[in-house]
């Protein structure tokens, strides 16, 4: 008998236990909610880590307690409150948000999908959730995904400019700049504040090439947030192709005296001063931004041509061989070390330079006759014969390989043979002085001097200062004297 009196004694010492507990519990919580909407973190925190270790089982202390982490910036701390709160609570919108964040904050983006894609079957139309897959998708390099997941979020909320500056930042990614121009532009419509919204608009207008339009957009980010290399890039651009170009150099030079470091702003120096024709100082700005970034295959390649234009060829022919050691497969590598290799007087490497493109792009005609004419110099008349003859089953009055198998003809003593090929070359282009000056020099192999006298004359006519066509007619008038 005592034991069965016992035991409802018992049982009712226990519940009333419990309702006290509970009751504690709530009012700590409380007590440390005031402390967190007063502002005070860390006194919430002083209550919340103790609450928990008192209260396991209980999904509002943990949620809070995850919460509080988050906002503290200790995500880390965060995840497991909020996994133990998702169990007791798995349906809680809240939770779920929290932790999908919080899984967010230290990489674990599988997980962070997982608990978002719960939370939208869950509420179709929550919208952070929906967001946040979008950012997720991005980052995982699904880019239908995430758009279709931004579209969704700009359904349920059409005036959220980081919805907008995200999806925008997506087609950018694809090269859908006339997509991304429009929701980068709304987005700084709407927060003005912003800086990286009104970067984003203005360079999304500039790759539109509409320099004019990205100017007040790159002009206000500057202003909010000064001494961005983006932002100043893209607004000297902006500059230079709105006719400010001197406006553009003043800007680079006084920031790359602020931030001598940055090979970004150094490069677009380099750029804006061989757009103005200074090459001599645009070389010394690529040469600088190479110092810092050694690999930039744009710089090394502007290097190279900017070496070329002041006829400082083998260092052109050295800056192009670096860049075919980063870009092996690069034709156009390939076909600037050419043209520095002939400059240097290497034709040999040239040649086996456009054997490599021309494997690779069989119908450029352009590579086919530098092959052919290399060939040609190099004495290998058949392989340029080759190389002339598809030029012309592709293009019949093809009137360079027209010249060139005129050159062969004369070569092999076939004069009648050359005449043709000449005069068909003039015939396709009138204006090709080379044709002139070689039919000139067969005509007088076939005694037909006056004649040959009056190519010359015409091939001085398209180009004055044509040496080969000058010394020819001295050497045919002075015969004639």
């Amino acid at each position: 008998m005592f034991k069965f009196r016992l035991i409802p004694f018992i049982i009712c010492l226990m519940v009333g236990s419990i309702a006290v507990a509970q009751e504690t519990v709530q009012k700590r919580l409380d007590a440390a909610i005031k402390a967190y909407k007063a502002g005070n973190t860390a006194e919430a925190l002083s209550k919340l880590e103790p609450l928990a270790v008192d209260a396991p089982q209980n999904a509002e202390v943990l949620q809070w307690l995850g919460f509080v982490y988050l906002k503290e910036g200790r995500a880390a701390d965060a995840v497991s409150p909020l996994e133990k709160a998702s169990q007791l609570s798995p349906k809680n919108l809240d939770v779920l948000n929290n932790l999908g964040g919080a899984y967010m904050s230290t990489g674990q983006m599988g997980k962070a999908l997982t608990v978002y894609t719960q939370a939208v079957a869950i509420q179709p139309n929550f919208f952070d959730a929906w967001y946040n897959i979008g950012n997720i998708r991005q980052q995982k390099g699904e880019d239908a995904k995430a758009i279709e997941a931004f579209k969704k979020a700009l359904e349920l909320k059409p005036d959220d400019p980081f919805s907008m500056n995200n999806m925008g930042a997506v087609f950018t990614k694809q090269g859908k700049h006339d997509q991304a121009s429009p929701l980068f532009i709304k987005a700084s419509q709407l927060r003005p504040d912003r800086a990286s919204f009104a970067q984003n608009a203005g360079l999304s207008l500039l790759r539109l090439g509409k320099a004019k339009e990205a100017i007040p957009y790159l002009e206000k980010a500057d202003k909010l947030d000064p001494g961005k290399t983006d932002t100043i890039a893209g607004l000297a651009q902006s500059y230079s192709a709105t006719g400010q170009s001197e406006k553009a150099l003043k800007m680079l030079e006084a920031v790359v005296v602020k931030t001598p470091n940055d090979p970004v702003l150094w490069y677009n120096l380099g750029v804006l001063r061989s757009r103005i024709g200074n090459t001599k100082d645009a070389i010394s700005a690529y040469e600088k931004s190479l110092e810092l970034r050694p690999t930039d295959t744009d710089a090394l390649n502007n290097l190279g041509l900017a070496q070329f234009t002041v006829g400082d060829f083998s260092a052109a022919e050295l800056s192009f061989m670096k860049l075919i050691g980063l870009l092996p497969n690069s034709a156009d590598a390939k076909l600037n070390l050419a043209a520095a290799k002939v400059k240097t007087g290497k034709i040999g490497d040239a040649v086996g330079l456009w054997k490599d493109v021309i494997r690779a792009n069989p119908s450029r005609a352009d590579i086919r006759l530098s092959l052919a004419n290399g060939l040609y110099r190099t004495g290998d008349f058949e392989g340029a014969k080759f190389h002339y003859r598809q030029l012309l089953l592709a293009k019949p009055n093809h009137a360079e390989a027209l010249n060139g198998m005129g050159l062969l003809a004369y070569r092999a003593n076939d004069m009648k043979g050359a005449e043709t090929q000449f005069r068909a070359s003039i015939a396709s282009d009138p204006r090709f002085a080379q044709a002139y000056n070689n039919l000139a020099v067969t005509l007088e192999r076939l005694n037909k001097k006056a004649e040959a006298v009056q190519m010359l004359k015409k091939a001085l006519a398209i180009d004055p200062n044509y040496s080969d066509a000058k010394k020819n007619l001295d050497r045919m008038q002075s015969a004639s004297a």
